[in-house]
């Protein structure tokens, strides 16, 4: 009985790891450190309504290239305004080429403000290569802090004086004119 587990415990030894190289030659590899997302801006104060450009580099200081990457825009209200990232923004998701060492690329992302409030606006990197896609780590940019104004918007007793104004007017108008008429006719 004991020498069946001693075999055992021997047999578990010697696989174990082989288990262990086997499952860390499966894995995929990270993306390489020296990584990261730098954006143009480090605020912004704009209107509802209002649309903006925020220019992003993807910079590679690593020796390494790295595999394809995946961009995703990001809005965060910091005042518990409910954000609806579709709204601000119909591409969100942008493919990043592998970048060589050394390299970097660039990303535009154009944004409407559609809520007042404050927000942070970043951009996450994804690893998304063939062995990389759904691994880690992701890269996270410095936020640009935004501050959304509201819009002043004629109202209800802002146009009652043009409502009111407007048809006399016209209507003084056309007596000028009927009067000129008769008067030279």
């Amino acid at each position: 009985m004991k020498t069946g587990f001693a075999l055992a415990g021997l047999l578990l030894a010697l696989t174990a790891p082989l288990g262990l190289t086997a499952s860390a030659a499966a894995a995929p590899p990270p993306p390489p450190h020296g990584v990261e997302v730098v954006l143009n801006h480090d605020q912004l104060s704009t209107v509802v309504g209002d649309r903006l450009t925020i220019e992003s580099r993807v910079v590679n200081s690593s020796g390494a290239p790295t595999d394809r990457l995946v961009a995703h825009l990001n809005v965060a209200s910091l005042a518990g305004v409910y954000v609806d990232l579709e709204d601000w923004s119909a591409d969100v998701t942008q493919e990043v080429a592998p970048v060589a060492a050394g390299g970097s690329t660039s990303l535009s992302w154009q944004f409407q403000a559609v809520n007042t409030g404050s927000f942070d606006i970043y951009v996450v990197l994804m690893p998304n290569g063939a062995s990389t896609a759904g691994s880690g780590p992701l890269v996270v940019s410095q936020p640009v802090h935004v501050t959304v104004a509201g819009k002043r918007t004629l109202t209800a007793a802002g146009s009652l004086p043009v409502a009111i104004v407007v048809p006399v007017v016209l209507g003084l108008v056309a007596a000028a004119a009927r009067y000129r008429l008769r008067r030279t006719g």
